[in-house]
Parts: C-alpha cells; sequence; structure tokens
C-alpha cells in the first residue's frame, strides 16, 4: 500500500491480501497512524478514523480476505487499490496545558530582564508580488536540512552567524572567540563534532532546566533539547533581530536550522495546549510600518516569519514606538487548528509580555492555493487608523466565511452560543428554514439537555470538550434523533413537531446521527476548532 503523509513524503506497506482481511488492514492503518502522531505531535486519543474504499463500500462483511474482495477486479493481482484514510488524533486532557494559567507574582517581581529588542521596520505580512520569491526559498530549504546530531547543527548555525555570545557567559567570552571555538571544536562544515561542554555554553544549563520545568513534564517531556534552544534563542537571545530581518528580507537559507527547529516546537506545544478554552485577543506592535491599500499589498494567510504577540496592548504599543501599525488578533487565530501558534511565556525570559508565538507559514510543495486557503489561512482588514497607528485586524477564513449568517440567527436566538449556530451552518448548509427550526426547537428543549448533560459532564470535559453550549447542542441532536426518528414516538404538541421537522431536514448529516456525541464534539471543539468567542455578539 503507498499513501501519502502530510508532508508529502511517501510510504510503502506491505499488505498481504491472503492472510489479511479488510478489518485488520483498517486496524493496522490505525495503528499505525496512532503510533505515528503520538511520535511526531503526542497525540494517541483517537478522534475519527474513516477508511473509504469502492471495493468495500459493496459489502457488509469486513472480516472478508483482501483477495476475496479484489480478485474479481481485471488483471488481479497485478492492479493498484486506493483507499481513502482519513485519522484524527488529539493530545488526551491528562498531557495538555491550560491556557488559562497565570504568571505567579513571585515570577513577574523576580522579572528585571531588560525588554526584549524592538525591531524597526519589521513586517511579517507577504506582499502579493513576493510570492513566487517565497516557494523559491521552500523548495530551497526542504532538501537543505540533515536531520541528526541536531543540537550541534543548531549551535554552529547561530556561531557561523557571528552570535557565540548568546551561547556563553561573558566572563567565558574574555578568552577570546578564538580559543572557545578551539575548546569546544567548533567547524564550520562539521556541525556533528561540535563538543556540548555546558561549563562553555552554558545555554545548554538553561536549556536543561526549561527541559524539567513542571510545565514540560505535564505534556509528557514533548519537546527535544534542540526545540527548547530554537525557542530560547528566538525570545531571549539576541540573534533573534538578525534571524528576523534576514526572513523578511527571504535570506531564509541563512537559519535553515533555527527555523525548522522552531516551527516544529510551536507545531508540538500547539497540540499540547488547551487552545479551545482560550477566548483573548493578542496584538503585535510594528515600528514604522503602515500599509495604503492592504487589500492589493499583502497576501491574506502568510506570515514570512515567526511573529510574536501578547495580549497586553500595552506591550504592542512600546514595541510599535511613535509610529507604525498594530496587528489584532482575534481570538479565531489562536483557536484555529493550521494557524501553528502557542504559548512561550514559561520558556521566554520576559515574563511580563505573555508571549503567544504564530509560526512562519509554511508553503506545501505539492499543494495548491486553494487546499493551504482552505486549511490555514486568515483574512487582515484595517480596523481603525490616525496618524499614529494603523490597527489591522486578523481573522481566521472561518470566522469570516460564516459571521453574516451567524449574527443574523443570533439576533433571533441571542441566549444561544454563536458556535452552535456555525456548526448548523458547517452540516445543513443553505437550508436556513431548517436551522431556524432545530435552534428554536434546541431552546425548548434546554432544561431536558441541560439535565442529560449534567450525567455525561464529566466526559465531555475529560475529552477536552470545554464549550457547553456546543456539549448541550450534541445532547439534544442524540435525543433528538433516537427519541423522535428512531422510536417514532411522535406526538401532535407544537414542540415535538418543531423537533420532528428539525431532525427531518437534518437528519443526513453526521453530527446528529452518531451514536457516540463525545466525538463530534471533540472533533469540533478540539480539532477543527470554533471561531466565535461571547463578545462577537455585540457586533
Amino acid at each position: 500500500v503507498t499513501w501519502e503523509d502530510e508532508y508529502q513524503q511517501t510510504h510503502k506497506d506491505p499488505l498481504n491480501p491472503y492472510l489479511t482481511t479488510l478489518r485488520e488492514g483498517i486496524q493496522y492503518f490505525k495503528d499505525k497512524f496512532q503510533k505515528r502522531e503520538h511520535f511526531i505531535h503526542g497525540a494517541d486519543e483517537l478522534i475519527q478514523f474513516i477508511c473509504n474504499s469502492s471495493a468495500a463500500s459493496y459489502i457488509n462483511n469486513e472480516d472478508v480476505l483482501l483477495h476475496n474482495l479484489y480478485k474479481y477486479l481485471p488483471h488481479y493481482p497485478i492492479i493498484q487499490v486506493y483507499w481513502e484514510i482519513k485519522g484524527y488524533f488529539m493530545v488526551p486532557y491528562k498531557r495538555t496545558i491550560s491556557t488559562q494559567k497565570k504568571i505567579s507574582q513571585a515570577s513577574a517581581e523576580s522579572d528585571t530582564v531588560s525588554p526584549s529588542d524592538i525591531k524597526p521596520k519589521f513586517n511579517p505580512l507577504l506582499y502579493t508580488n513576493k510570492i513566487q520569491d517565497l516557494k523559491e526559498i521552500q523548495n530551497a530549504l526542504h532538501f537543505k536540512l540533515e536531520l541528526n546530531n541536531q543540537l550541534q547543527r543548531l549551535l554552529c548555525e547561530v556561531i557561523k552567524n557571528g552570535y557565540l555570545t548568546d551561547l556563553i557567559p561573558r566572563k567565558v567570552l574574555q578568552t577570546g572567540e578564538d580559543v572557545i571555538k578551539q575548546q569546544i571544536n567548533y567547524k564550520e562544515n562539521e556541525e556533528e563534532k561540535l563538543t556540548l561542554n555546558d561549563k562553555i555554553l552554558t545555554i545548554l544549563k538553561e536549556l536543561k532546566i526549561l527541559y524539567h520545568d513542571d510545565i514540560h513534564k505535564q505534556m509528557g517531556y514533548s519537546l527535544q533539547l534542540y526545540h527548547i534552544c530554537a525557542i530560547v534563542l528566538y525570545c531571549g537571545k539576541s540573534c533573534n533581530v538578525q534571524f528576523s530581518y534576514d526572513q523578511i528580507k527571504f535570506k531564509h537559507y541563512l537559519w535553515p536550522y533555527l527555523d525548522y527547529y522552531l516551527q516544529e516546537a510551536i507545531m508540538i506545544l500547539h497540540s499540547h495546549e488547551r487552545r479551545e478554552e482560550e477566548s483573548i485577543d493578542l496584538y503585535c506592535g510594528l515600528r514604522g510600518v503602515r500599509l495604503e491599500n492592504i487589500e492589493k499589498e499583502i497576501k491574506s494567510g502568510f506570515f514570512i516569519s515567526h511573529v510574536s504577540t501578547s495580549n497586553d496592548i500595552q506591550v504592542a504599543q512600546t514595541f510599535r514606538s511613535d509610529q507604525g501599525c498594530i496587528l489584532h488578533f482575534h481570538p479565531s487565530m489562536r483557536r484555529a487548528r493550521a494557524i501553528l501558534n502557542c504559548d512561550v511565556s514559561w520558556i521566554s525570559p520576559y515574563k511580563h509580555e505573555s508571549e503567544i508565538l504564530f509560526a512562519r507559514s509554511p508553503i506545501h510543495l505539492s499543494k495548491d492555493e486553494n487546499v493551504h486557503k482552505e486549511a490555514c489561512s486568515w483574512n487582515a482588514k484595517v480596523e481603525s487608523e490616525d496618524n499614529y497607528t494603523q490597527m489591522i485586524l486578523l481573522t481566521w477564513t472561518e470566522y469570516d466565511k460564516y459571521i453574516t449568517q451567524v449574527i443574523s440567527f443570533s439576533s433571533m436566538f441571542n441566549s444561544i452560543d454563536l458556535n452552535i449556530i456555525y456548526v448548523l451552518l458547517c452540516e445543513s448548509g443553505d437550508s436556513m428554514a431548517s436551522i431556524y427550526i432545530f435552534l428554536l426547537g434546541f431552546q425548548l428543549c434546554r432544561d431536558e439537555n441541560i439535565q442529560k448533560y449534567n450525567e455525561r459532564k464529566k466526559e465531555f470535559t475529560d475529552h477536552r470538550c470545554c464549550n457547553e453550549g456546543i456539549n448541550l447542542f450534541f445532547i439534544h441532536c442524540n435525543r433528538a434523533v433516537q427519541d423522535y426518528i428512531t422510536k417514532s414516538a411522535i406526538s401532535d404538541t407544537a414542540q415535538d413537531y418543531i423537533i420532528k421537522s428539525a431532525i427531518s431536514d437534518t437528519a443526513h448529516c453526521n453530527p446528529f446521527i452518531q451514536d457516540d456525541i463525545i466525538k463530534p464534539a471533540i472533533s469540533y471543539t478540539v480539532h477543527n476548532g470554533l471561531p466565535f468567542v461571547e463578545k462577537d455578539k455585540k457586533k
């Protein structure tokens, strides 16, 4: 079986058709994908696993041998078989960290580090005339990396770019850079020979302390030392400024390892955070930047460098300085599955910044523009501006796609969570009458739904389903389907008629007819992400 992963790497797995049943084949890939997701992302709790095969769709028996399933096809056994497999996994609750944590007063008071360097004229947005340049850079980087001796290669890259001072204390530097390079056996093109001596390269001691931090322990020690090193270099060392400048000038080739390991680290932390609980706005100040025609100037959905944000607008104003731009990140940007971001405040020395780091946007080598746009795109628009500050709002495309319809229904059902309307729109398409009837039935059954939900509340929360409105919604769907469709126990009351009508119109939608109502709740809340927050009702 030949298959391609999300990184466009091709894999081959042998399955003996004379010994393997369809059920065993499906289970083989389910186990394989689960192990792979656990190894890469730490995600081993199954959300959903779907395997579609044209031949298998004609039979009801999964215990049939693959040989018996395909032997009637022309030219068997010299054939190609197509299976469409989708497997979704998440990090279980016990290995995730809350995004609602506060910095302790002791930590805040001990934060005596001077503010991180302000980058004049730093602009992480991609201009439309530079898209092809970015694609060419991605192609070059894709084949340049050697993925062994990772920590040595990363440290050698920092030294090569002139920032040995970020790795050692000042008193050691007094002996001279050439002497130090000799002591650690630094050779520019022989990175694997670098000696990891923590008495000289004292950054190694920092990394080991952070590795054993309680937050990292909670995550099951999911990061490697080189991941932590990449975050420390970006958040707390002087090379960050040059690294960021080189990226916005499309000189990504100067820092391939720092860029790659920083992206990996953000991806891992992204999956270990309960971002579904997040509802705060984030801000990033850009000094001396102003956009005249945002729709024509920039390519929405792309950051050409990594972007630091804070939930404190005063921090962004400091970075903006006297004049410039502030990027305002709507909470949907934090929740979106494919817009990689994470809280690095537990690693950064600048605790007061409460830094949330967004990853540089990847260019998928074999994916077209539309696929990228659906997966990880965002939109930008000027929110407000005066002579000194231009405020640019960034929102996940899912938010923009549905906000008008969601607010329209919310004006009639103000007490209902906006994300419930969003789920109905996703599943029911343009059937506005059906959605209206369904929401009416949901309101009428609220008390019964709450009673049923309270019986299973822990089951939802243990699986990271933190939105009680969505949880109640799937409780309602399950009750309505079972009570009014399968049992055909419909009376002539107005309430029963409303519920029956809603279920009849929407019964074709998968989330409404699943036996396990936890799965669709996880799928929307954790895997896909819910784009709306309570304050959006005020729009």
